[in-house]
Parts: C-alpha cells; sequence; structure tokens
C-alpha cells in the first residue's frame, strides 16, 4: 500500500510570495520516491534527506524551511533528539510521518513539539464505532475556545496571555474540560475532542 503525504504551510500566501520550501528526511527508497513527487506536484522548492546527520548539517547551514516532514524511522538515531534540536533552532513546522508508532511515541513526539504525527497502517484499519452525540458533555464557549488553542500547541502562559487570563485560570479550564471529557493528559484531551467533534 503506498501513501502519498500532502503537506502544506499554515499560513495562506499571495501569487507573488516566493515559493512555498519543504524539507523531508527519508531513508526508504520506495517512499523517498512518493515524497519527492508529492513536492514536485505541490509546486514547492523540495528537498529530500536520508539522516539524521544530512539534516543536523543543513540546520546548521539554512533557514527553517516552510515544513518539514520526517519519515521514520532514520537509520542514524532516533527522531525525538532531532525534533528538539530543530524546534530550539526555530524549526516549528514539523511533522513526523510513521508506519508504526504507539501511543508512548504519539505522545513523546508532541511534547517533543511536532505538530502533527501521522500513522500510516499497513493492513485496513479497523473501523472506528460512531461517536454518541448523545454522551457527548456540553463545553462553555470559554473552555472550547481555550480547548482549540491548546490543540494548536499553544502553552497554559500563551492561551492565558491571548486570552487575558493567568496560567493557573487556564489550568483551571483544562482540569474541567478534562473531567468533562474523561481524558488524562494534554495529548489525549486533544484527541478525544477531535473525535467527538469538538475540535475540527
Amino acid at each position: 500500500m503506498t501513501a502519498s503525504v500532502i503537506v502544506l504551510p499554515t499560513a495562506a500566501r499571495s501569487a507573488t510570495a516566493s515559493p512555498v520550501t519543504s524539507l523531508m528526511i527519508c531513508a526508504d527508497p520506495a517512499r523517498r520516491s512518493d515524497v519527492e513527487s508529492t513536492g514536485q506536484t505541490l509546486g514547492a522548492q523540495s528537498q529530500v534527506l536520508s539522516t539524521a546527520a544530512e539534516i543536523r548539517d543543513y540546520a546548521d547551514r539554512h533557514a527553517p524551511p516552510d515544513t518539514c516532514a520526517i519519515v521514520t524511522p532514520l537509520p542514524d538515531g532516533p527522531v525525538l533528539p532531532l525534533i528538539r534540536m530543530l524546534r530550539s533552532r526555530g524549526w516549528h513546522k514539523v511533522a513526523v510521518l510513521s508506519s508504526k508508532a504507539d501511543a508512548r511515541a504519539v505522545h513523546a513526539a508532541l511534547i517533543s513539539g511536532v505538530r502533527t504525527v501521522v500513522v500510516r497502517a499497513d493492513t485496513e484499519p479497523t473501523p472506528r464505532p460512531p461517536v454518541r452525540t448523545s454522551q457527548a458533555v456540553p463545553l462553555s464557549d470559554r473552555e472550547l475556545q481555550v480547548l482549540r488553542m491548546v490543540a494548536d500547541g499553544k502553552s497554559n502562559r500563551q492561551v492565558g496571555e491571548q486570552l487575558g487570563l493567568s496560567a493557573l485560570t487556564i489550568k483551571s479550564h483544562l482540569a474541567r474540560i478534562a473531567r468533562k471529557l474523561g481524558s488524562g493528559d494534554r495529548a489525549h484531551l486533544v484527541a478525544t475532542a477531535i473525535r467527538n467533534g469538538y475540535i475540527r
């Protein structure tokens, strides 16, 4: 089963703006050609690297691209330290694409600052049971506002600054939302909210 990956920048661009720059890190030659053709289809100025060492060298010599996608696994080391290094250098649009990931790996990637984790199963996915909207707990407008900002990757402090509230108040809102949705940590909270239709 082959998958085509489309990575788009979040900011809208005008027709006169510079082309989108895209960097892909993919060690698998079979998937590498898919990744390269996707970049060309999008009209992006794409570059594809194969190893963590190559991306470290690239980061030393270039400004961050508009988007960066890392296809795991990499042959020369774990991905999370690499992501932390990229984030410390201002690379804020990093996506991880994987054919295998467990809940801990996805959570660790999100904590490291990855905005998107895409897991592609090699087998046919099992159908998910439909969400029962009758069991959905209503959230207040403020709770929905906080939830959307958290899903966008903002910290409690950033959400509080944007809404004119303290980080402690945001923490209280998140605790109340977690109780209503029956979820635990931040990543699970966002995943539950998406599954139940609070965030689109």
